[in-house]
């Protein structure tokens, strides 16, 4: 699962009791790519949008067993097909009673059961592959006695994203802090329930009021500056942060992988192609911000200060045996991509097809969404060809 939030350059992430640096002045230079071999991509499945009739796919899952799950958030429903894109089943619909939703906000497995959390009712709802309904599970509520950091905070907004090898659940909450009859949202952190109750922080992630990218008082993004992307693997074994330097015409893109357990696995910059923003595209992007007044003109003039030279990388995804794959800026052509070991060693790479953008992906195979002149996304399987 990819998660997209801002950036703070000076953040730290807690893994444990390790205290992790992301900022690009302390990660470890990448060799440079050459040599790395060229790959191809196969088109060997497609559901396409009219065949199908999608309404709109949000997000997509791949299960421990090839099965794809597409979410039409529109429809309050998840579609389930079998590895060979036959569609098992359908379920759901706008409402509150079992097997219904109001917002569809996850999917992860537990084991061979599948779980669509819905935020807005705070539950889980345990699916076997073939649509059979197992149970419906009531978000956990953290009281006072559950204590994230210091005698006055405790988790909120807790929801699950992945069920790790001893049955603990991960997933994203924010911390509450307290102090004397104040109370105040603080940052948002990545939670570990052990199967008895007990949550410990595993990560905390960066401050989503960074100036960086985002104009304080305003909350309106720095045109393209690049907000933080956050991979997390589908067993909640590893996590992983992405930013990136753009502040020159030689600008990195900087990843640090975690496990909840362990420190660092590795942190790590890396050179990509320096596109330089045009200033009239700069301006249009300072222009949309906020409606021209007295008051806008002050903060384009601070975003403006804070803007990136160059063009930003577009997202990354934690696959599922471990690679991260690494998508630079798309055009008309393609979107071309890095794929990278769990070490962080470059190992390939290829041009993903224009329009295209990635769910998931293994040495073996990458899912995506493709889109059409009409924004309609067909779901597509592309084998992967490895080159030397």
């Amino acid at each position: 699962m990819k998660k997209r939030l801002t950036w703070k350059s000076a953040a730290r992430l807690l893994t444990g009791s390790a205290t992790l640096c992301l900022a690009c002045t302390g990660a470890e230079d990448a060799p440079p790519q050459s040599g790395v071999g060229e790959w191809e991509l196969v088109e060997d499945l497609r559901l396409d949008a009219n065949v199908e009739d999608f309404s709109v796919v949000g997000w997509v899952f791949v299960g421990p067993e090839g099965h794809i799950v597409a979410p039409e958030p529109q429809d309050s429903r998840v579609r389930i097909y079998d590895s060979t894109g036959t569609l098992v089943t359908m379920v759901g619909r706008s409402g509150e009673g079992p097997g219904e939703f109001q917002h569809v906000s996850s999917v992860f497995w537990a084991a061979d059961t599948m779980v669509v959390w819905d935020a807005q009712l705070n539950r889980g709802t345990y699916l076997l592959t073939d649509g059979t309904l197992v149970r419906t599970e009531a978000g956990r509520f953290f009281g006072r006695e559950s204590r994230a950091s210091g005698a006055d905070s405790t988790f909120i907004r807790f929801i699950p994203i992945a069920v790790d090898a001893e049955g603990a659940t991960l997933g994203e909450a924010y911390l509450l802090v307290s102090t004397g009859d104040r109370s105040e949202v603080g940052g948002a952190v990545f939670v570990r329930v052990s199967r008895d109750g007990e949550p410990s922080v595993v990560a905390t992630l960066p401050n989503l009021n960074d100036d960086l990218v985002v104009v304080s008082g305003l909350g309106n993004p720095v045109p393209f500056a690049f907000g933080v992307r956050v991979g997390i693997a589908a067993d909640g074994s590893r996590f992983l942060f992405m930013t990136a330097d753009q502040s020159t015409l030689e600008p990195t893109y900087n990843l640090t992988l975690v496990r909840p357990a362990d420190d660092t696995v590795f942190s790590r910059s890396y050179a990509y192609p320096g596109e330089p923003i045009p200033d009239s595209a700069m301006e249009r992007g300072l222009a949309d911000m906020v409606p021209e007044n007295e008051l806008a003109r002050r903060f384009r003039a601070l975003a403006r200060e804070r803007a990136p030279v160059v063009y930003p990388p577009t997202d990354v995804t934690l696959g599922l045996d471990g690679t991260i794959w690494v998508e630079l800026r798309r055009t008309e052509g393609g979107t071309p991509v890095r794929v990278l070991s769990e070490s962080g060693d470059p190992i390939g790479s290829l041009l993903l097809p224009a329009r295209s953008r990635i769910q998931q992906a293994s040495m073996t195979h990458v899912w995506v969404t493709e889109y059409d002149p009409l924004d309609l996304a067909s779901v597509v399987r592309y084998r992967v060809i490895r080159g030397n």
